[in-house]
């Protein structure tokens, strides 16, 4: 078999999204996933701004929001009172729901466009690594084969065979408890698009995920501690549904009905790297699904590695940046999964104490907006920010897409695509930019189009491929380009 740059282990949404931003980076990826198809029901539907903006940051979210249920609001802990998300500084303020299906579907599109190979029937077993490359045992179609790869990466959930392999340990505490949650159809659904109750037995959230077919999630205290080997059964996701809701909102139960049982299981590897083997999604954290934040967690450990390790595999990267996806991604995990954990505290605790405090912390937030807001920021993903030296607040944070004026109108999410650092100017001088950074840079003049706000004075930035702000600067200073794109060639 054919040697790459980097084997992917895993082909959910994480492993293709990683591969898509290496391909962009430069170089050759190959996708090893073990499933022959995809399974007919979706873990996670929920894909939050910065997401969204991650797609659009690479001329692909249309393919998104032409298909996404878009909702102006989330949820803390289940909360009767809603988290509004239209106040969100992105043109995306609203939570989009699409079953992880149909994200497969249009990411394993979006590989077949690139070229990226996608091999299905590949199971990995097992991996030796030396100095230069990693040999990965997998079960092929034709039989048992080597594949060679300078690193690989292990996307490959939960159970991940990558993570033993590597001997990373798995840190946490594993399920106590679980719950059901389920896609069915409905006769009698709610008129909302997303329904959240919470009740002194318990919580349930509801959700449309189109074709008359809704997610169901329900924290009933009743069943919280069964056994955690009991199957799911429609019988018993009605009755929670009766008890906590007083309906069963008309369900029906039909052949394509899918049940589950998500237990409180949270843990994450004691390092995302282990020589040439590095970890990304669920087989680096795991966490209960509360407010559905996984998914979009793991695509961002892969926005923020791929440029990283192309970069080292092409031979630029200045020393410790492969280092830095542990340093920066390791926090937001654990922040993650803290947040996971607090939720679960609040409506998972079935004694007195516990609906005393959910039921406390409910009218708080429905009497501090700016707890509301505070929150808001937190879940849609957009507060992160990764540690930067400068004399402005902005090194480290999010660029926004900003609206610029080079010639036609044009934003700033439109100069990304190709996923390399662009140097921004905005002052009446360009700084001066040696040669030899053609390869990893592109250099744009231009001036803001609207209200400047916390820009307001900005002379220029550099922003990385993954679209957080590396420099920026209110004077005439030089980038420091050799800081984050190492020697020019």
């Amino acid at each position: 078999m054919d040697e790459y740059d980097v084997a992917v282990v895993g082909g959910g949404p994480v492993g293709m999204w990683l591969a898509a931003e290496l391909h962009r980076g430069g170089v050759r990826p190959v996708v090893l996933e073990r499933r022959a198809e995809r399974p007919p029901y979706s873990k996670a539907l929920t894909i939050y701004p910065r997401t969204v903006e991650q797609f659009a940051m690479r001329g692909l979210v249309d393919r998104w929001l032409a298909e996404g249920t878009p909702v102006p609001s989330s949820h803390f802990a289940l909360m009767k009172n809603r988290l509004d998300f239209s106040f969100l500084p992105t043109r995306y303020p609203f939570t989009l729901f699409l079953p992880q299906r149909r994200t497969e579907e249009l990411l394993e599109d979006h590989l077949a466009e690139l070229g990226v190979p996608y091999l299905r029937r590949h199971a990995v077993t097992g991996l030796r690594q030396d100095e230069v490359g990693v040999d990965l045992d997998v079960d092929s179609p034709g039989g048992p084969v080597v594949v060679r790869a300078a690193y690989a990466v292990g996307c490959d959930g939960a159970t991940s065979v990558v993570r033993a392999a590597a001997g990373i340990d798995f840190e946490g505490t594993p399920d106590t408890w679980r719950t059901i949650l389920g896609d069915i159809e409905l006769a009698d659904p709610p008129q909302a698009p997303a329904l959240t109750l919470n009740q002194p037995g318990g919580s349930m959230y509801m959700v449309a995920i189109g074709g008359g077919r809704y997610r169901l999630a329900v924290i009933d205290h009743a069943t919280l501690h069964d056994p955690l080997d009991k199957p799911a059964t429609f019988g018993e996701l009605r009755a929670s549904a009766l008890r906590l809701a007083g309906t069963d909102f008309g369900m029906r139960e039909t052949p394509d009905a899918w049940l589950s049982r998500v237990g409180n299981a949270a843990r994450q590897a004691a390092r995302y790297r282990a020589g040439r083997v590095l970890l990304a999604g669920d087989a680096a954290h795991i966490h209960y699904p509360a407010g559905g934040q996984g998914l979009n967690l793991g695509l961002q450990d892969a926005a923020n590695l791929a440029w990283k390790l192309a970069a080292e595999i092409r031979g630029w990267a200045p020393p410790g940046l492969l280092d830095s996806y542990q340093a920066e991604r390791y926090p937001v995990g654990l922040d993650v999964i803290d947040d996971s954990l607090a939720q679960c505290g609040l409506f998972a605790n079935p004694t007195r104490e516990g609906v005393a405090l959910r039921d406390r912390f409910n009218a708080i937030l429905g009497t501090h907006p700016s707890l509301c807001r505070e929150l808001a920021v937190r879940l849609s993903g957009l507060a992160i920010r990764y540690p930067a030296p400068g004399q402005l607040p902005l090194p480290g944070q999010r660029a926004p897409d900003l609206d610029l004026r080079v010639g036609p109108s044009a934003t700033l999410f439109g100069v990304l695509p190709p996923a390399r650092f662009v140097l921004l100017n905005l002052g009446p001088a360009a700084p001066a930019v040696p040669d030899g950074y053609a390869d990893r840079l592109d250099t744009v003049t231009a001036e803001l189009a609207r209200d400047p706000g916390e820009f307001a004075g900005v002379r220029a930035m550099l922003i990385r491929p993954d679209g957080y702000i590396a420099w920026a600067t209110a004077a005439d200073d030089e980038p420091p380009l050799d800081t984050w794109l190492g020697h020019a060639f």
